[in-house]
């Protein structure tokens, strides 16, 4: 059941599917993930990366968790995104859900050359290979999707560790090499990988960290640098803002004034007041969001919050 203005809707999650898709759906929903049944928007991801860093970033950058505007991030680890999605319909469950994965576009050439070695030709397969699997899924979901209003894709360029490398200044990463490993040599090596501007080199590093140590564990040390500072890489904030398709004032004053104190740790010089007054306007209807955000950017310049208000 779900509550709208002035009346509810009865959903029927199984209603036009198959018997298999059925059987994968019931095993599928067990008591953690049944969640998704009842959340205003959800966000499918296939990494432990993703399930835990993205609440973090969205919280640390945003000021807001995803449960106060009702969005569930499910893992659907090595079930297939239809297997899940399938409820996501006209006919079934009507609500937005968002399937968030990698292109896998490789971060190199995967041409091999004369005089390559054995391991830079296996290297170039590896990265060959993953990047065709990434568009051969593109296609595959791009069908599956066509046509239903409830569901789009959101694609990493590379992979999420990659693409959040790339987005961010590389402190955020090199910070905690020295958890990654113990050999002097190796930590500067690694930290000047990662301060390389040629996705090459950089991507290459942060992926071997990640296997080392694990997504999960990696995600988990890459939690603990993140602030309020930190980029949230745009197809993350375009699948947020597709699975929460009506996002309230209270909540967008939220990030105002959580980016307000973000800024003023920075810089207690700044004059927020006349802003502050203007926001109360925003509040009460009498201007809107454009302004609103034209405004605050005037005064602070630059600010991540921006990035996702401009969204809305």
């Amino acid at each position: 059941l779900s509550k709208k203005n002035n009346f509810a809707v009865a959903y029927q999650p199984a209603n036009g599917l198959d018997e298999q898709r059925v059987i994968k759906l019931e095993r599928y929903l067990d008591a953690i993930r049944t969640n998704l049944l009842f959340a205003k928007g959800v966000v499918l991801v296939e990494g432990d990366a993703e399930e835990i860093l993205i609440p973090s970033l969205i919280k640390k950058v945003l000021g807001f968790s995803l449960d106060e505007i009702g969005v569930s991030i499910i893992n659907i680890r090595s079930t297939g995104f239809e297997n899940v999605a399938d409820i996501f319909h006209d006919d079934r469950i009507q609500r937005t859900c968002a399937i968030l994965t990698d292109l896998d576009t490789s971060i190199t050439a995967v041409a091999i050359q004369d005089g390559d070695s054995d391991a830079v030709k296996k290297y170039k397969t590896k990265c060959y290979n993953s990047e065709k699997k990434g568009l051969e899924r593109q296609d595959s979901i791009t069908e599956y999707i066509d046509g239903n209003q409830w569901l789009e894709a959101f694609y990493a360029h590379h992979t999420f560790e990659v693409d959040f490398l790339m987005a961010n200044q590389a402190e955020v990463v090199t910070g905690i090499v020295e958890q990654v490993y113990s050999d002097p040599a190796t930590i500067a090596l690694a930290k000047a990988e990662l301060t390389s501007d040629d996705v090459a080199i950089a991507g290459k590093r942060i992926l071997t960290m990640a296997k080392q140590e694990g997504k999960g564990w990696f995600a988990i040390l890459l939690g603990s640098r993140i602030d309020g500072h930190t980029v949230i890489p745009n197809y993350i904030l375009n699948a947020v803002k597709f699975a929460t398709p009506k996002m309230s004032r209270e909540i967008i004053m939220g990030i105002f004034n959580y980016r307000i104190k973000q800024q003023m740790l920075g810089d207690n010089t700044l004059n927020l007041e006349g802003f502050k007054g203007n926001l109360n306007r925003f509040r009460a209807g009498e201007i809107e969001l454009p302004e609103i955000i034209d405004e605050f950017e005037s005064i602070v310049l630059a600010d991540r919050g921006l990035d996702f208000l401009r969204l809305l």
